[in-house]
Order: C-alpha cells, then structure tokens, then sequence
C-alpha cells in the first residue's frame, strides 16, 4: 500500500511539473507575440527613420519623411497588431482557408476558386502604376519585417499548430478582393433570384415583388418611383409551383419554428450611414462629415485607427515663397484596413470622407447557348471551346484536392438555372480596374472637386462617397469602378451571345454621377436609392436597401438649422423606430380585434403593452419594441412561406435573404389589402394569418420568462468574438468582448445587433480634427495580453463622444533604415 502511495505521489509529481513546464512554454510563446510597442528596431526598406508612437489606446500615429517610408511602417504595425487577421483577408479571397481550418472550409474554398482571385491580384500588381507599385512594395516590407520581429508567432498559429505564410504583393489585392465578396454578391445570388421569379410569374405579379419604388424612398435629389399595384388575378398558380398542401400544417409550423433562432437576427446588409452639412450650416464653418461603416463585427475589429505625418513630396504643389520652397507637411488621420497601405476614411484637414456601399448593379448573369455536349458555348463571333483552369486546394491535415474551374470570355460559370442552362457571371472584381491605390491621393486633396476626380478613378467595390471640405462645400459621388452597359440589361439574367448586351469598358470620370452643394445644403446616404433620372441609370440596382434609414437621418437633418459634431452623433445614434411605428398601429388596429381579444386572452397584455408605449425605440429595456419587431418578420415569414417554398424547390439558387427589403413594400399592401386572389396564404383567412404570427411571438418571447421580462435587450445582446473562440471555450473569456445589451437594430440609423453594426463612427469637421468624435468597437489590438485590448469597447457601446485624433503619448518606437 506505501509503495502505492508512494508510486501514485510521483505520478502525480511528474504530472504536476509536465503541466507546470507546459503551461510556462504556452505562457512564454503567447507572451512573445506581443507587438513591440517602444525602442529601436533596424527595418529593411526604409529610407529614412520613422516613428510610431501609440496612445493609451494603441492609436498610432506615423511619422516619416516620405509616403512609402509610412507604408513601411504602417505594414510592420499592421503586422505586429492583426497578422492573423489579415491572413483571413487574403485566404478568404484566394480560397485558402482549408488550408488553415480544414476540411470546414473546403466548400467555401471551392465556391471562391471559380473566381481565381489570386491569379487576378498578380496581373493587377504587375500593371500597377510605379508609384504604386513601389507604395505597395514598401508596405509588403514592413508587414515581413513585423512579422520578423515578432519573437513568436501570432499566437493563433500556435492553436492552429500552423505556421504564418510571409506576406506578398498580391496579398494586399487579395485583402481587397475579400471587401469586393464582402460588400457584393460573388455569386448573383440577387439576379439569379429575380431571373427566377420573373420566368414563373406573371408580369404583374413579378413587378408587385419586385417594387421601383416605395413611401420610404429618400433620394438626395428628391426622385421618387411608384409602386407597383396589387395584381387582379389569381395569383400565383399553386398547381405550377408544386406548392405545400394547404392541409399541410405541421411541415410549415414546424419549419417556422426550427428558424426561429436565424430569423430574429435581423435584415442586416453589409452597408453603411454617412450624412454631411455645409458651412453654411456649421458651428464651425467648414462642412461636416459623419460616416460609420456596418459591418460584420468580430475580435479584433475591421479597422485599425492611424494618424500619418509626412512632407508632401516635392512634386506635388510644393509653394515657392520668395526663394525657398516650403514643403507642406501632411496630416492625415482616420481609419486604415490592415493588409492595406491606404487611409480608408478620415481627414486630412482640408477635406473630410466617409463610404456606404453603393449597391449598385456591378455584375450581370448571362445565359449560356451552348452546343448538344455542353462543351462549347455562342458568342457573338460563333461557338468557342471553355476555358478550363486547374486548382489545387491544400487541406490541413489532408491531401490536396484538385478542381477544374470553367471560364468564358465573359467570366466563370457559376452554375445553372431552374431549366438546366448553363450560367456565366461577369462582375466588376473580375477586370483589372477592380483595384488601384489612387485612393491615397485623398490624403493630400483639399477640394471636394479634387476628391470627386479621385474618386472616379479609384478601384476599390464601388461606394457613396461623401466629401466635406474646409471651405464648407460638400459633395456626393461613386468611388469606384461604374461599368458601361449597352443592350438589355437590367436585374435578371439575359443572353449575350448576339452581341446586343455587353459591357464597353467603364465610364470616364467625366460620365461619373456627382452632387455638389445641394440646394438644402445637406447630404445622406444610407445603402438605398441615392439618385434618380440618368445617374441612376448609369448605377443600376443591385439590391438596393429600403429608404427607412436614410428617411430618418434626412428628416433628422432638415428639422435642425445649426449642428455641431455632436449634433451629428445625436443622429447617429437615433434608435426611435420610426420604421416599426405603422406596424405597431396595425397591431393594435387590425389584429387585436374585439373578438380576438375574447379568444386569445394573453394578447390583452399585448394591446396594454403596445398602447402604454409613447415612443417605439429600440432600446435595451423595450418590451413592445421587441414584440412588433418579431411580430413583423413572423407575419412576413408566414405570408411568403408557401411562395418561397415552391421557387426554393424549383431552383436551390432561390434566395429569399437577397430581395428580403423590397418585400416590406408588396408585404404590406398585401397585408393591409387582404385581397382574396392570393393563393398561396397558408392558412383560412388572413385574420388567422396574423393571430397564428402574433401567437408565434409571444410564446417565443414568453419561454421560460413572462412576456414583460422579453427585452430587446435581452434578445440584442453582443455576441462579438474572436474567430476561434467557439472552437476555444475555456479562452472565450479573454478573447472575447463582453456579452452587453445593445441599443438599435435595422431599420433605423444605430444600427445593431449582436455581432453586426456600425465597424467605426466617424463624425469630423475638416480643419477642426480636434473636436471630432471616433468610435470603434473591440480595439486595436489583437493580442489578448495588450495593454489596450478591449479599449474604446465601452465608448462604442454607449456611444459616449470619443476623441478622432490620438492622444497622448504612451509608447514610441523607432524604425531605423539600414
């Protein structure tokens, strides 16, 4: 028994200290990964020492003697900070993130390999200007030499058990490519939705779903669309679409309710909210710009806030004063995109600029005519062979797996539709005018014309582009890539083997869309319609949002005469639900009838709810909020159940998610209407209808809790995390940011929900950078050790005002030349 002890001691001994030097080699490689934050470090590439110095919350502010000694710099701090992240951005565009995950990925490595990003980025960086070449061969340096100086890797790699791949020229392309699959669709899951309807529907009943334009229509030029009316016959056809039996009930109840968890998220789209006034509305003088950014959010954020200072070279407008040339020193702060050398939003002191993605139409889906074996496909010169390309996928842990991806002249197959014809897609990130670094050229304009003629020719996914300048002018524009269209093209797939439809390169800054100083000396964008008449025929619509957000900020906007920055935050965190306040009334007006009440006697808690509820927002501790919100996309869900079933079945390709906000408009007239002619309902009536809708969000919101407990903020809670944390549940702790009740939703300008919204608020007034306001969620470190992880979080939670410039001085680090 005493040499049992004795031997179970010592296992427990040896045990004790294997665990105690394990622990102490993972503590010291995490630890080693740290970024470097003061002290001198020799630098390959550099010309001339620069300085990074860090505020408290590792805001970084360069300084060199010339722009590509910033982009040295800035690489090695994007490094040193987010490596991992950016290895993300380039895999996810290149189809390389197998490699990294696993068999996981593999499907989704496949889907992007079609587009052969990868290919693409090196034909754009060998015919990149050489000013630009040399600027993104300098960033490259820097991003290697930080990796380098790393003394471990990132400690992500160490729980991968991978090792970092040194960062190449065509990376940084990949980087944006990942924002083009980001912000547009890579696969033309919209046109192919569209092509779809429109082939099984009548001409009616497909203009009806497919509306031009609605009361929430906000354009700044003030266009407005109609739209279309309720289609007079029956409509549409349950026994041409194979539809789910009426009598049917339980597949639909339970389909409903396995979607629960999915479907309450929210009809959130990569986009974004910027509004700008004049100086002739300013405190200050100069106009002023607010811009944030929605985006998927996660540990770390998107964005890395910088401030660069350098002399304007030379030959740029260099001013001659008596006999000595005076060099003007640049400064210009904002928020940068690591695997990027560009300032993305920001301002420079003279001019101030924001983004929200444009949605217009930039990529088409052809029909295919091809010969009896598929082998060949017409063009407009007679039949021509595919193209077949090879890829090879690496897999971790795993062989390789080849693929063959097809080509055509206009781009990649991408599959077919419901009649077996094969489709081709064409799309703006395919050409090499998808991406340039001509964006840089905004740190040093100072006009609102100067920026419009930058913008124009920039490749970057096209965006509103907002401008303010000094001088108190502002100004709208596309930046980006707008492609020339001649034919019959519009939103759904068309032939274009005659020769009739097809792109002609793209427009010329002189054809670009732009808006200077309008009339009310206001402007707004918000992801919807922006323009009317010949400019948007020039943008097309590629999946425009519903006006609701950009109606709230407009007449946010005209109802004040004077605004200062804090004014235009005010805006920006706007959560009243404007959107949602018809919907409330039509609860209480059309579905709590008397006799609905009689039956159902828990919805008498509903109407003393709804009716004791002065302003409908969405903030934390609404009850009603979350009832008409829920109850709204429950109705939706059950009115277009049987129709999205039955073009589901038709094509898998159907995709509801991608028409989901121009259905509010056809939904409710349908919904206020009931018109008997509709015959894919579901139920006996449309009174049942909206009982069964109401019935589902109340015994969802009352599970395990009475209704009056059912907060927004309990269902909108933050949920952002780092991307390997659900695979790491004991370090979800330290990787993640705290789970937190959130103020805002979708239809509205704070925009929020659990893991998506605004990426960064930006609200600055050009000349006057030091009473301007910068939020950003998580923070710009990566390292769950850093001093300054998780600071800034809080001030974008509660949208507490947060200075735009760096502050304070707390780390230094200088960069010597060799």
């Amino acid at each position: 028994m005493k040499t049992f002890k004795k031997l179970l001691f010592g296992f427990l001994l040896i045990s004790l200290l294997v665990i105690a030097t394990a622990s102490t080699w993972l503590y010291s490689k995490v630890d080693s990964a740290l970024p470097i934050l003061d002290g001198k470090k020799t630098v390959f590439g550099l010309k001339k020492s620069a300085i990074i110095e860090r505020d408290e919350q590792g805001i970084a502010t360069i300084k060199a003697q010339n722009r590509n000694d910033i982009a040295v710099a800035l690489g090695f701090v994007h490094a040193q900070e987010r490596f991992f992240q950016m290895d993300l951005l380039r895999r996810n565009s290149a189809g390389e993130l197998a490699s990294l995950f696993g068999p996981l990925a593999l499907d989704y490595d496949k889907s992007i390999r079609r587009h052969r990003f990868r290919d693409r980025a090196k034909v754009i960086v060998a015919q990149l200007p050489k000013k630009q070449h040399e600027l993104i061969k300098a960033y490259t340096r820097g991003v290697n030499q930080g990796l380098k100086y790393l003394n471990s890797s990132p400690f992500e790699y160490l729980l991968l058990q991978q090792e970092p791949v040194q960062w190449s020229e065509e990376d940084s392309i990949l980087t944006i490519f990942s924002m083009y699959i980001d912000l547009q669709y890579h696969d033309g899951r919209r046109e192919r939705t569209l092509g779809l309807m429109k082939a099984v529907l009548s001409g009616d009943v497909y203009a009806f779903l497919d509306p031009k334009g609605s009361i929430w229509d906000a354009a700044i030029d003030n266009s407005h669309y109609p739209q279309a009316p309720m289609p007079l016959n029956a409509w549409p056809s349950a026994s041409s679409f194979n539809a789910i039996p009426k009598d049917n009930r339980y597949i639909k109840a339970t389909a409903l309710a396995d979607s629960n968890e999915n479907k309450y998220q929210g009809d959130h789209l990569p986009g974004s909210n910027s509004w700008a006034v004049s100086g002739a509305l300013s405190t200050t003088g100069s106009a002023i710009i607010a811009n944030d950014m929605h985006l998927g959010i996660r540990v770390p954020n998107t964005w890395f806030r910088a401030s660069f200072e350098y002399p304007q070279s030379q030959t740029d407008n260099s001013k001659a004063v008596g006999s000595n040339t005076v060099i003007e020193q640049i400064k210009v702060t904002g928020a940068t995109l690591p695997g990027t050398p560009n300032m993305v939003i920001g301002s420079n002191g003279n001019i101030a600029w924001g983004f929200t993605n444009s949605y217009g139409d930039y990529s088409d889906v052809i029909l295919l005519t091809t010969n009896a074996d598929n082998s060949q496909y017409l063009t407009p010169s007679g039949f021509q062979d595919f193209i077949l390309h090879k890829q090879v996928i690496a897999i971790k842990d795993q062989k390789a797996q080849e693929i063959t991806v097809t080509d055509t002249i206009w781009g990649p197959v991408i599959g077919k539709n419901h009649q077996g014809q094969l489709l081709a897609y064409r799309w703006v990130a395919h050409d090499k005018e998808a991406i340039n670094f001509t964006a840089t050229e905004l740190e040093q304009a100072k006009t609102v014309e100067r920026a419009f003629d930058i913008a124009a020719r920039t490749g970057i996914p096209s965006q509103n582009m907002l401008i303010a300048d000094n001088n108190g002018d502002i100004g709208w524009t596309i930046m980006g890539p707008i492609p020339n269209k001649k034919g019959n093209i519009g939103e759904t797939p068309q032939s274009w083997d005659s020769g009739e439809n097809s792109w002609q390169g793209y427009l010329t800054p002189e054809q670009y869309p732009q808006i200077k100083n309008p009339e009310n000396q206001r402007l707004w964008t918000a992801n919807s319609r922006v323009v009317g008449g010949d400019m948007v025929e020039k943008l097309g619509n590629g999946g425009y949002a519903l006006g609701a957000r950009s109606q709230q900020i407009r007449n946010n906007l005209l109802i004040q005469e004077k605004f200062d920055e804090q004014a235009l935050l005010k805006i920006g965190l706007d959560d009243e639900a404007v959107f949602l306040q018809r919907w409330q009334q039509f609860i209480l007006e059309t579905v709590l009838t008397k006799k609905v009440l009689a039956q159902e006697e828990n919805f008498v808690q509903v109407k003393n709810l709804l009716e004791n509820t002065d302003e409908l927002r969405a903030s934390v501790d609404s009850v009603a909020y979350r009832l008409v919100r829920n109850f709204r996309i429950n109705l939706r869900d059950n009115v277009f159940f049987e129709l999205k079933s039955s073009l589901h079945n038709i094509d898998k390709a159907f995709n509801f998610k991608a028409i989901r906000h121009q259905i509010e408009v056809p939904l409710w007239q349908l919904i206020n209407e009931q018109p008997e002619n509709y015959m894919m309902l579901g139920e006996n009536s449309w009174q049942d209808v909206f009982t069964k809708a109401l019935e589902l969000t109340v015994a969802d919101m009352s599970i395990n809790q009475p209704l009056t407990a059912a907060t927004w903020g309990q269902q909108n809670s933050s949920a952002i995390k780092h991307p390997l944390s659900s695979a790491l549940p004991l370090l979800d702790h330290w990787l993640d940011m705290p789970t937190k009740a959130l103020a805002g939703d979708s239809y509205m300008p704070r925009v929020q929900g659990n893991a998506f919204g605004a990426s960064e608020r930006m609200v600055v007034s050009p000349g006057y950078e030091e009473n301007g306001i910068f939020h950003m969620p998580t923070s710009q470190a990566g390292h769950p050790w850093s001093p300054y992880y998780g600071m800034g979080h809080s001030d974008w939670e509660h949208g507490v005002p947060s200075p735009f410039l760096p502050g304070k001085t707390y780390y230094k680090l200088t960069l010597l030349s060799y």
